[in-house]
């Protein structure tokens, strides 16, 4: 029979009886789904394993997934987004300053898909989520490497010539939902060595909506949000932003469904890159304005406590007016760029006793618009369609879980503009079909210790949207990827609980610029290359609580091979382009009112810098960072007020992590209050 007339009947036939279960077939008048304050304070929808989370991931690849919880984003106090995900464990954030001004790297490579409520971001994300508000997040969700293939393309949604290849883990944003009529208004004033002052404000308000005379109950929130960060212009690495946010949903029964709408502007200044000779860069490049629209909503319907039907919509509008001047002379331009993105995604979560069976398939399409026709990865309109299949088995009464998948992904080429490096401009055609298969395998061993193990095999069937120019017109291949993770981990005590993960990373036909170039209508190209890489390493997790009143956790990150292959010489890429070691760290403890943080990070060093500029040679890395805070509460006429004092890179090591156009400089150390009044 064929494959795809299989599931689409499977999915029709639960679908057409949503009462069905493993053990009893008949229709059952199940009771409503009443949401109470202890539910609502754990909400099931963000639990890792449940069938109701859009964002399930299996039992056998939790190891993997690290949570950034409210309380977690307050304790380390961080700048956005980027900076907290920074301090995640086995991730290295790199900052050049430019048009993708933030980089993040699992475990020393790849490449990650962000998700905000249910919308996949586009590739211009690290200058979206920058200025997200962090008080209006409830959850950041890192899952790293084998993982999940239900939640996003397994391939980039939107257009690509820089071979970015298959995709190797996601970062999930679920935005913060009342619990109850509560507001929280913040402010804060922050300075920077050698810096001007710098400010910020944001208002949430939110509240449940509940029926005593009905099934129905929901919420509704929102914020309102600006930060002003200026800087001199011997550094030019200022930004600024106004956003608002609002969210709400509904449960009806069994019926559940959340809307979220986001929209900010502001202005994004790319930072003066310092020379290997300590000239600054002459180059001003800005974005002004920088303008951002998110709308996403997600349903489910609980047929009964064995079937789960999930939906998805979102879209995306991204603007941007990026002007190019010059610090030594009196020359401008501006241009202005456009992304679009929109998907939806239906699932299906089915629980036959001891086996879940989860069906889904998702459509996005993106579009780019660059100044004119004759801007090459700004003017697109692609369209990612895909489905993929799982089932996990749990046997000797959960000791042992098993899991296994598939998925299948096929980029549509609409329509894309001319591109240099491409003689015949791709229209109207289907490019390879992404395929990945993943499997785990799960042991409880005793009450202390469990064994994971993941594995996953994936082909990206093409090496991008668009041909990457090679020097001497060598064709690329499609990148493939084999992964496998295992973990033991140990509940010794509540103050005991370490986690060591072992990994192995093999890519072949992986892309890399050169610093060679070439010249097409005025404008400058690299010239591409490709080559086999392979990565292996241990990591160290440990975290705990002593006592009621002192949390800690910590992690170490060390490779054990980082290799590349080109045209069969090998060469040890530790220290070239990616660190050895990597430290992170966080203690926490609370006495009466107070509340103290300090958390640690420290990066090994490493020499190469890879970018569309090329492959550049720098000192990079190397630097130890310490960030740390306390907070005191203080009660006033039934309101809480909050300060905090707080200190970032209390070291002020001014640490650089990409060359370009020259070194990007942390700004070193910064000391900030922030006061809040909760009500």
């Amino acid at each position: 029979m064929n494959a795809k007339l299989t599931l689409s009947s499977f999915i029709l036939i639960i679908m057409a009886n949503p009462y069905l279960n493993a053990d009893d077939n008949e229709t059952k008048n199940l009771d409503p789904i009443n949401v109470t304050a202890s539910e609502i304070a754990e909400r099931d929808d963000l639990k890792t394993d449940s069938v109701t989370n859009l964002y399930r991931v299996e039992s056998t690849a939790q190891f993997g997934t690290q949570v950034f919880t409210q309380k977690e984003i307050e304790a380390y106090a961080p700048k956005n987004l980027f900076d907290l995900l920074g301090k995640a464990n086995g991730l290295e954030l790199t900052y050049q300053g430019r048009r993708s001004p933030y980089g993040l790297e699992i475990r020393g490579g790849g490449s990650i898909t962000y998700i905000l409520d249910g919308a996949i971001l586009p590739s211009s994300v690290s200058r979206i989520l920058q200025n997200i508000p962090l008080s209006a997040i409830e959850e950041v969700q890192i899952i790293r490497g084998s993982t999940a293939l239900a939640i996003a393309p397994s391939i980039g949604i939107n257009s690509s010539n820089s071979g970015s290849g298959l995709n190797t883990g996601f970062v999930v944003i679920r935005t913060k939902q009342p619990k109850k009529t509560e507001g929280l208004l913040t402010g804060y004033m922050e300075k920077a060595v050698s810096q001007p002052t710098a400010n910020g404000q944001n208002l949430y308000l939110g509240t449940r909506l509940n029926s005593d005379t009905s099934d129905l109950n929901g919420y509704i929130g929102g914020i309102v949000s600006r930060y002003d960060r200026p800087s001199k212009d011997s550094w030019f690495d200022g930004s600024d932003a106004e956003s608002g946010m609002i969210s709400g949903g509904a449960n009806i029964g069994r019926f559940g469904i959340n809307m979220m709408g986001y929209k900010g502007s502001g202005r994004f200044e790319m930072q003066r890159g310092v020379t290997t000779a300590g000239v600054l860069d002459n180059a001003k490049w800005y974005y002004d304005p920088l303008k951002t629209t998110v709308l996403s909503s997600d349903m489910s319907m609980q047929w009964n406590e064995s079937q789960t039907t999930l939906f998805s919509l979102f879209k995306t509008d991204y603007e941007q007016n990026e002007h190019n001047e010059n610090f030594a002379n009196t020359t401008k331009s501006a241009r202005h760029f456009e992304e679009k993105t929109n998907g939806y995604s239906l699932r299906h979560n089915a629980r036959f006793g001891d086996t879940l069976i989860q069906l889904g398939g998702q459509i996005t399409n993106s579009e780019g618009f660059g100044p004119n026709l004759s801007s090459s990865y700004n003017r697109y309109d692609t369209t990612v369609a895909g489905w993929s299949a799982s089932v996990e088995q749990k046997l000797f009464n959960g000791d042992v879980v098993l899991d296994a998948g598939y998925r299948r992904d096929i980029k549509h080429i609409n329509n894309s503009s001319t591109n240099p490096a491409n003689d015949n401009a791709n229209i109207d055609v289907d490019m390879a079909p992404a395929n990945i298969i993943a499997a785990g395998a799960l042991w409880h061993i005793n009450g202390m210790f469990t064994l994971s193990g993941r594995y996953f095999k994936g082909d990206e069937g093409t090496s991008g949207d668009f041909d990457l120019k090679t020097q001497g017109g060598t064709p690329l291949h499609a990148e493939k990827q084999d992964r496998i993770e295992v973990a033991i981990e140990a509940n010794v005590t509540p103050y005991l609980k370490p986690i060591v993960t072992w990994f192995d990373v093999d890519i072949k036909n992986q892309k890399k610029a050169t610093n060679i170039t070439y010249t097409d209508s005025g404008n400058t190209y690299y010239y591409y290359t490709e080559l086999d890489s392979h990565r292996r390493g241990i990591e160290l997790a440990i975290k705990g609580n002593i006592g009621e009143n002192t949390d800690y956790q910590l992690s170490w990150t060390h490779m054990l091979d980082n290799d590349s292959t080109t045209n069969g010489i090998t060469t040890d890429d530790i220290g070239a382009s990616s660190p050895e070691d990597g430290f992170t760290a966080l203690l926490s403890h609370t006495w009466n009112d107070y509340r103290a943080n300090i958390s640690y990070k420290y990066t090994s060093d490493w020499n190469e810098s890879t970018s569309p500029m090329g492959t550049l040679y720098a000192d990079l890395g190397n630097y130890t960072r310490i960030d740390a805070n306390i907070a005191k509460d203080f009660k006033l006429d039934g309101y809480t007020l909050t300060g905090k004092l707080y200190g970032r890179n209390l070291g002020n090591d001014h640490y650089a992590t990409r060359y370009v156009t020259g070194y990007y400089y942390d700004r070193g150390r910064t000391l900030g209050l922030e006061l809040s009044m909760a009500f």
